[in-house]
Order: structure tokens, then sequence, then C-alpha cells
């Protein structure tokens, strides 16, 4: 936050407001020096800059899978396959309102999904892990949100509460909120029809093994001889029957969709995507379909990431 503030401080340019730190700031149309600040430390618009509750950081696609389990622990109601999509998007439309807590070791005790549509502000899937209960951990996260939608100019927050879970009515009284008498209607949107990857995920994990040549009687998936010598892609069961060494413990996505070797981009789009979540992807190319080898502990969050694009 103290180079965010002396970014603003050496770079601004408008003789008509003041700058006395980030928390003071309250937008100036002059200065562009102080919105790229605002944009460099996470806030989601001109404003109100809050520096971030201690324990509490922004969430991002990498968290998917904690969150899932997070949500799906609290018996949410939710697509699990559509969570990385929403964090992506989220995270693009409304930088700094999808926020975790962390427990002392860096793991998520808590979530809120927070989104501003230019109008109201929104509370989504405010959860914490049953372990870390009664501790103020929903009512810290609720506080951020606020503080952080009240520096965008919101005015106005708005949250939906299922009927089977009318048990947490209280604690949002508690924080000020009230019943309003509204129906609530609904309309899922049919998207038009994309070409579908059909991406297949393997139950063993996969290695690359170095060897001096294939051992006998060991099934492997694909063989690459390069000048420093052979590597072999096998399941890690053939691996240790045959004693090879390897490290990297792989998950094998096959995409089903008919590729041809010349087309291009298809697996540019794939691996970009996954990239951008953390999760390391290997592409091996066969004649019919590509085979993507990614991190074993993270192989659901690369199916679900790939059933999105």
């Amino acid at each position: 936050m103290a180079s965010t503030a002396r970014y603003i401080t050496e770079n601004h340019r408008s003789a008509d407001c003041t700058v006395a730190g980030v928390e003071k700031y309250r937008g100036c149309p002059a200065c562009p020096a102080a919105r790229e600040a605002i944009r460099r430390s996470g806030a989601v618009a001109a404003g109100v800059v809050s520096r971030l509750a201690v324990g509490i950081r922004h969430a991002n696609v990498a968290d998917a899978d904690d969150l899932i389990a997070l949500w799906r622990e609290a018996g949410l109601r939710f697509d699990p396959s559509r969570v990385a999509g929403e964090l992506r998007s989220v995270a693009a439309r409304d930088p700094g309102l999808v926020l975790v807590d962390l427990d002392d070791q860096g793991q998520i005790a808590g979530a809120v999904l927070g989104a501003y549509d230019g109008r109201r502000g929104w509370v989504n899937r405010l959860a914490v892990r049953p372990d870390m209960r009664g501790r103020g951990i929903a009512k810290k996260l609720m506080a951020e949100l606020e503080e952080r939608l009240t520096a965008i100019g919101c005015r106005k927050i708005n949250l939906l509460i299922e009927a089977g879970n009318a048990g947490v009515v209280p604690f949002y009284q508690a924080l000020g909120y009230q019943a309003d008498d509204l129906i609530f209607m609904e309309k899922h949107l049919v998207t038009a029809r994309r070409r579908e990857l059909l991406p297949e995920l393997s139950d063993e994990p996969y290695v690359f093994a170095a060897a001096a040549s294939p051992p006998p009687h060991t099934a492997m998936f694909a063989a690459i001889l390069e000048d420093e010598g052979l590597t072999l892609v096998m399941t890690k069961a053939d691996a240790d029957r045959a004693r090879l060494e390897y490290s990297y413990l792989a998950a094998r996505i096959t995409l089903r969709v008919t590729s041809a070797l010349e087309e291009i981009g298809l697996t540019a789009a794939v691996s970009r995507v996954l990239a951008d979540a953390g999760i390391s992807c290997n592409v091996i190319a066969g004649a019919a379909h590509d085979h993507l080898f990614v991190d074993w502990p993270r192989r659901y969050l690369a199916l679900d990431l790939i059933r999105q694009l």
C-alpha cells in the first residue's frame, strides 16, 4: 500500500485535488496517475482504496477447488463445473470483490463472492468452514466487502436467502439487513452452441520417465527421442513396475473432439486458460486427438476449466 501511495505522490499531475495517501483519495478525473495506482492496488474503480483486513485476500481462479469444497461443506447450491469460469468472469468485471479469509496455515477459512452491477451491490455464497465458525470470520468478510462496495459508490447491497437456509437470517439482521416483500424471478439463457472439446480424464496418474531404452513388456503411451535421451510417457504403475525414475506426476486429459494436426489455436487456447489458473500443461498430439498432461493434484480444476471453453 505504501508503494501505491508513493506512486500517486510521485506521478500526480492535477492541481485540483490533494492526495494524502491512498486512503484519502476520492477520485480525480484529471489524474491518470492516481487512477493507475488504484488499478495497481486491486481496487475496483476510482474511489476509496481500503487496506484489506488482516487475514483477508482477493480470491482468484486458482482458489476454485478450495472454494468448491468450502461451499459444498456449507450446503450451498451451485454448479461446481462453473466455479472457475465464474471466478475468472467476476475478477475481470469486479476485481477486489471476491474475498477469502485465511487461517493460520494459509488455508481458506471463509469466503464471500461480491458483485456490483453499477446500481446495487450483491452478496453471494458467504460461507465459513465448520471448524472455524464462531470466530467472527463471516462478519469480518462482510465488513470488508461493504467497505469496498462503498468505495466504488454503491449505495445499497442486496442478497438472496433460499428457504432452506433461513437460519442465517438473524446473522444478516444483526448487520443491519432488512427483509423486503419481493417476488424473485429468474430465467436461464441458452447460449449459442459452441464446439465441444469433450475432455475425458483418465483415472490413472501418468509420469515422464527417462530411460536408456524401452523396458521389455511395458506399455507406453508415448516415447519421445531427443538429443539428450529417451523420455517415456506411461502410467505411474507401469513405471514403478519397470523401476524407472520420475518426478512429475500428471493426469491425462484427452480432448475427444476430432482435431487435425494442421489445426491452429485449439491447444493454445486450452493452455492459456490453464496457465492463467497456474496449472502446468504438457500437450502430446495424436493423429485423431490431443492429450493434455496436467498437475495430478489439480486435475479436476483443469477438467472444469476445459469444459467451459
